[in-house]
């Protein structure tokens, strides 16, 4: 009987750029934002992650420094996502869970 893992089982996603969110998109994925504080100095940022049409999930890399890519401010964060999908009309944004 043979086995197979877990990870053979999973669909692999390719790393998601920034510079491919679009065509993401345009392939049926969404965007989210996730709340986090910046260890660095304990200030919110959101970080993109990328939804794919089977729900699960990758976080969106910058391709200049292959960071996550994120948000410091709400503001920043609803241009961006104008941009990135100019047909929703609507955008939640999470809070960090509050202790």
């Amino acid at each position: 009987m043979a086995q197979t893992s877990e990870a053979v089982r999973q669909p692999k996603h390719a790393l998601l750029l920034g510079s491919r969110v679009r065509q993401f998109i345009k392939r049926g994925g969404r965007l989210r934002y996730e709340p986090h504080k910046d260890p660095a100095n304990g200030k919110l940022v959101w970080v993109v992650m990328g939804v794919f049409p089977d729900k699960t999930e990758e976080p969106v890399f910058t391709t200049t420094s292959g960071e996550h890519k994120h948000f410091r401010s709400a503001d920043a964060m609803i241009q961006y996502h104008r941009q990135m999908c100019p047909d929703e009309d609507v955008l939640i944004v999470p809070m960090p869970a509050s202790h």
